[in-house]
């Protein structure tokens, strides 16, 4: 399913190698391009989003191939296309992810452009109580204290051992 119009080319921020970057016009990204490009993805169906806006972490300056590529990978924006077997997001939803994943062919970027192609699965609708400014500046910081607390730091945590405090500057 597909809405308006979506262009043939956009301006992105793009890296022709891992220190080359610069804004370019480059192809817009069609829905199937993920599966064709990386290896070993997920079984999840594509998603076309509109970027409203996407933000810059620490991580988003290193770069592995395939080249060119365009960079980003948090953004908050709206569905604008979906391949059929899309079950959960549809066209004209609002959305919030990190799409910034690494895979066994290379790293997904793409949030730095007009539109981002993105596994459904990477998607997450965005919470109402947030604009998109919040939205787009949260995922990555959200999941790398998800993965600090989880992963590494031995959580779920419940009470009465359960109280975990977060401190940011």
């Amino acid at each position: 399913a597909a809405s308006a119009a979506v262009p043939d080319t956009m301006t992105a921020l793009v890296a022709t190698s891992a220190t080359q970057k610069s804004l370019k016009t480059f192809p817009t990204p069609k829905l199937g391009d993920l599966h064709k490009k990386f290896t070993n993805l997920p079984e999840s169906c594509e998603v076309l989003v509109q970027v409203a806006c996407s933000s810059i972490n620490p991580a988003d300056g290193y770069v592995s191939g395939p080249f060119p590529q365009v960079m980003g990978s948090d953004l908050a924006g709206t569905v604008v296309e979906v391949e059929e077997s899309c079950k959960r997001l549809k066209v004209g939803d609002k959305v919030w992810a990190d799409i910034g994943a690494v895979t066994s062919s290379g790293k997904e970027n793409g949030a730095y452009a007009p539109f981002a192609v993105a596994l459904e699965t990477q998607l997450g609708p965005m919470p109402a109580n947030l604009g998109v400014k919040e939205a787009c500046s949260l995922p990555k910081v959200a999941l790398t204290s998800y993965k600090a607390l989880v992963w590494y730091g031995g959580g779920p945590y419940t009470p009465p051992h359960g109280t975990v405090v977060g401190l940011g500057g």
